[in-house]
This record gives structure tokens, C-alpha cells and sequence, in this order.
């Protein structure tokens, strides 16, 4: 991996020496982050705080009087909900956006029912980073068979208190979603404008998100799970690392967050990366650079929703299959990391240790 970090060292020299800040080019960034901002980021957020809404409603509906059918349909609302949250879990430029801190798993389940138990807990501190938002749901939900869950929301000791910390949580949901839309909808003209690509425009944070979540796929939603350190596998598989490990939903939400991840790059209908990728003529082992992104999308959305059980059964019965769609994602972040970010003369400021 050294000889990556080399060249693309190097590449990088040479662009910051070679080019002014706005990228020395005539593309027009503006337009793509027009598009990117009113067809892609702001109608993914206002999805997001509508679907936020309706989990809190679901759970309101349950905590009043918990049954089975009510359960039911709070589990569809929080799935909805979760599922809606890939499409703005990258994003990280707008003020006040704490939406990454709704999904920092795994699960501190030992903290959870700590908290339940005491009934005093601030979800703001650092020590709950890990027992709120859509992982700790998935546990309240979908940890036990849905008679016991039942009970322990109607009869258990703790009932009051577990009905509570389901409540604080999703008001949180709710909460961060509605503000991270309002944030955004003020925010979008100071992000069109932050045009070039320097560290702090538009363009270089978006390809710091871009890369940043792909990773995230790469090592938290499979490596971890497979028992990868880094690159190297210490062999050791444990599915609790999964994302949404209860639910068993792991493959779902993977597959959801790619998708999304590949609409941002491509600009959905209009104007994207890929467009700039044409625009600067870049290759990739003699072939265009934009369209071998694209198709490494492609392929590993198709590895990750064509593997025929969850993730958690998958880590054994489907390891090999597992292991391939380490290695695509893999392929992946180096392109967008290296060979995309070097082309577009964006520094990615973020740390993985991960010696890619």
C-alpha cells in the first residue's frame, strides 16, 4: 500500500504546484453542487426528518400501551426510519449536523440497561455515544423474541424506565433529523458558494464524506465482522459487530447506504463527480477514472445485496462471499481515496489508521 501513498503523494505535489486553489480548471463545481445540494443532500434530509417523525409517532402509539401489533409496526417505522438515515449519514458539512452520532455501533448494551436502570443518564455525554440513537432501538426492539420484549416494556421492574429511554431516544431522532433538514435548507447557499476545492470548500469536504463513509462500509459494516485489523484478518469472526445486529438488517442498510453513496458521486440525474472525473479526461489503468468508479459501485452493491442470508449467518455459511465484498469495498476506497482525490486535487484530512 506504500506505493499508493507514494504516488499519490507525489500526484499531490504536483497538482498544489501545478494548479491554483480553485482546482485551475473551468468545470463548473457550482452547478454540480447546486444539483447535489437541491436534488440529492436536501430532499435525502427532509426524507430523513419525515420518516424520524413517524418512528417517533410509532412510539408513542406503542409506549401507551404496549402490544404485539403495536410492536410490530413501531419495528417497521424504526426500519423505514433507519433505512432512510443511509442517505444522509455521510454528510458532515452542515452547522449543527449530529447525525453520524444516531449510528455509532456496536451496541453498548451494558450501558443501555445501566441507564435504564438508574433512570438519570444524559444522552449528550460521551459515555452514551453508543447507547442511543438507531443501534440502541435495534437492541430495545429486536434483542429478545417480541412476548418478551413485550413484557419488559409492560411488567418487568424497569418497564417505566425502559418506556422512558425508548422515548428520550427517538425524541433525539426526531430532534437531530428536523434540525439537520432546517440546517440544511439555510445552509445550501453558503455550500453552493464554497466552490473550489481546497480544505473547507464544498467540493473537498464532500470527497473527505464520500470517502469517509465508504470506508466506514469497508471496515465497521464487514472488516470488523470478519475480524479484519486493518487489512490483515486475525481470523477471529463475531457477527455482534454488525450493524443493526438484532434486526438482522446489516445487508439491507449496507446495500442502502452504497446506493446512495453512488447517487452522490454520479449527481443522480445531473451533475457529479463523474461529470467532473470527464471533465479532467482522468483514467484508471487506461480506461476513464469516472466510469471505473461506477462500475466498482456497481459491482459492490451487487456483491452486498446478492450474498442469500443476513450478514450475521453469512460471517459462516457465506464467509468466502463475505470476504470478496471486503476486498471490492477495499478496491473502492483506495480509488476514491488515492486515485479520485489526487485527480481532483482534494487532500483527504481525515484519519483511518489504517494504512491505506
Amino acid at each position: 500500500m506504500l506505493k499508493y501513498i507514494c504516488a499519490a503523494a507525489a500526484l499531490l505535489i504536483l497538482l498544489n504546484g501545478c494548479k491554483p486553489k480553485d482546482g485551475g480548471d473551468k468545470f463548473d463545481r457550482a452547478g454540480m453542487l447546486t444539483n447535489l445540494g437541491n436534488n440529492v443532500i436536501v430532499p435525502a434530509h427532509q426524507q430523513l426528518s419525515s420518516t424520524a417523525t413517524a418512528l417517533k409517532t410509532r412510539e408513542n402509539y406503542f409506549a401507551g400501551n404496549p402490544s404485539t401489533a403495536k410492536l410490530d409496526s413501531l419495528k417497521v417505522a424504526f426500519l423505514t426510519a433507519y433505512t432512510a438515515f443511509m442517505k444522509v449519514e455521510a454528510y458532515s458539512l452542515s452547522p449543527n449536523n449530529e447525525t453520524r452520532n444516531l449510528n455509532v455501533f456496536v451496541t453498548d448494551t451494558t450501558q443501555i440497561n445501566a441507564n435504564i436502570s438508574s433512570g438519570v443518564y444524559n444522552l449528550s455525554a460521551a459515555n452514551n455515544i453508543q447507547a442511543k440513537g438507531y443501534p440502541a432501538i435495534d437492541y430495545l426492539l429486536f434483542s429478545r423474541s417480541s412476548t418478551e420484549i413485550i413484557n419488559l416494556f409492560t411488567t418487568d421492574l424497569n418497564a417505566t424506565k425502559r418506556i422512558q429511554y425508548l422515548n428520550d431516544i427517538t425524541n433525539e431522532i426526531e430532534t437531530v433529523s428536523a434540525n439537520a433538514s432546517t440546517s440544511w435548507n439555510s445552509y445550501l447557499t453558503q455550500f453552493i458558494s464554497a466552490s473550489g476545492t481546497d480544505i473547507g470548500s464544498s467540493v473537498g469536504m464532500l470527497m473527505n464524506d464520500l470517502a469517509f463513509e465508504i470506508e466506514r462500509c469497508r471496515k465497521e459494516r464487514v472488516g470488523n465482522s470478519l475480524g479484519y485489523i486493518g487489512f490483515v484478518s486475525s481470523g477471529n469472526v463475531d457477527a455482534h459487530l454488525l450493524e443493526a445486529y438484532h434486526s438482522r438488517h446489516s445487508k439491507e442498510l449496507l446495500a442502502a447506504n452504497l446506493r446512495e453513496l453512488k447517487i452522490l458521486y454520479e449527481g443522480g440525474a445531473g451533475s457529479g463527480f463523474d461529470d467532473y472525473l470527464v471533465y479532467l479526461n482522468a483514467e484508471f489503468n487506461g480506461q476513464p477514472l469516472a466510469s471505473a468508479v461506477s462500475n466498482q459501485f456497481d459491482l459492490v452493491i451487487q456483491m452486498a445485496e446478492i450474498i442469500p442470508v443476513d450478514y450475521s449467518t453469512a460471517l459462516t455459511t457465506n464467509r468466502p462471499d463475505m470476504e470478496s465484498l471486503f476486498l471490492e469495498l477495499k478496491k473502492l476506497t483506495v480509488m476514491l481515496k488515492v486515485d479520485m482525490s489526487s485527480q481532483l486535487g482534494v487532500i483527504i484530512n481525515y484519519s483511518d489508521n489504517d494504512g491505506d
